[in-house]
């Protein structure tokens, strides 16, 4: 079988393990703008000391943002009274885990796997903040930028993501909750965030299920820290949002990388980018981006040695393993998968179509 015959198989294969998930997760993001006022949020945060992080360390993980997203939501959430350590907290929950990406972790590499991400996460955004509450700077200004100010590359990609809710800044009353409200945040706003990201992920995925053999990479590269060590180096750079990164991911644990490297790239690299770097440094202080960026790295090396530990009783490997095949699909996966194809596309022509017309882009910050 030929390349690109295998590149296809293993993009629908992918495809239709995804598919449904994706869809769930859109409807719940949905579910979550339209019932909770992004308010509701912002007052949960205010205050000093160890409350408002823990809270933003959870409250950060229902939130359907985007690596980039997440910066103008954070900086309001400073004008608003979080502390820095809140705000680093918020920074780090938020875009690496959501509703659209626990799901699929769930279908790829299992339930274990599903639940030990999203703690990882919370233990990462608790530590990150606390350090940074007691240890960063207080700078001496507040900068606070926008999607577009933040990375040229946001743009339709993952500004509207943002937008907030509750009342706005004029104290415009909330919209009231309706099914519509759902579909159109979910369907509409949150899927447009992802899917250039999805689509990208999706065929690094396949191309990787493609060209690496089954067991290639732990044959070659071996395990231990090292693989670890190379996804948390690959990963600081790169722009790759929760949901995108874990199809990758799972095509990677397939090659024979390990399931604790393949967590140290799903933690890391969502949460560190050049527009969150950025944006850090200049909201919160080079020692407090120093302390973020390091807090981040322990805890996904440290996370990724308990879990390559914990994989055989967890029987992690053979899910993600397990996940590959097949052969009897049923009609809901093609359904899941047909759709969440159709809406990639869609998004993607209209993103394409708004560009050739030269439009405005949809406001990142306006409601439905």
């Amino acid at each position: 079988m030929g390349i690109v015959t295998e590149f296809g198989a293993a993009f629908w294969s992918i495809s239709l393990e995804t598919g449904v998930w994706i869809v769930l997760g859109l409807l719940l993001g949905g579910l979550v703008e339209a019932a909770v006022p992004r308010s509701w949020f912002e007052r949960q945060l205010g205050g000093r000391g160890l409350r408002p992080i823990v809270k933003a360390s959870l409250l950060g993980l229902p939130l359907p943002l985007c690596s980039c997203a997440v910066i103008p939501a954070a900086a309001q959430l400073r004008r608003s009274g979080a502390s820095r350590g809140a705000t680093a907290a918020f920074t780090v929950s938020t875009p690496q885990t959501g509703e659209e990406s626990i799901p699929v972790t769930w279908a790829l590499f299992g339930p274990a796997f599903a639940v030990l991400r999203p703690v990882a996460a919370i233990v990462t955004a608790l530590i990150t903040g606390v350090l940074v509450d007691r240890f960063g700077e207080r700078p001496s200004k507040t900068i606070s930028l926008g999607v577009a100010d933040a990375d040229p590359s946001c743009g339709d990609s993952c500004g509207c993501s943002a937008e907030t809710g509750g009342e706005d800044d004029a104290g415009a009353p909330r919209p009231r909750f309706s099914v519509g409200r759902v579909v159109r945040h979910g369907f509409g706003t949150l899927m447009s965030s992802i899917a250039p990201w999805l689509a990208l992920g999706l065929v690094l995925a396949a191309g990787a299920s493609a060209l690496i053999p089954d067991g290639w990479i732990s044959a070659n590269v071996g395990g231990g820290p090292v693989p670890m060590l190379v996804m948390l180096a690959a990963s600081v750079p790169l722009y790759i949002c929760a949901t995108s990164s874990t199809p990758l991911a799972h095509a990677l644990v397939i090659g024979g990388l390990s399931p604790g490297a393949a967590l140290v790239l799903l933690l890391a690299g969502p949460a560190t980018n050049i527009a969150t770097v950025t944006w850090l440094w200049k909201e919160l202080g080079s020692r407090s981006t120093v302390i973020y960026l390091g807090s981040i790295a322990v805890v996904a090396l440290g996370a990724g040695i308990v879990v390559d530990a914990l994989a055989p009783t967890l029987r992690i490997v053979e899910d993600a393993s397990a996940a590959g095949g097949h052969e009897h699909a049923g009609v809901w996966s093609m359904i899941g998968a047909g759709a969440m194809l159709a809406l990639i596309a869609g998004h993607l022509a209209a993103a394409v179509w708004r560009r050739a017309a030269r439009s405005p882009e949809p406001s990142c910050c306006g409601s439905d």
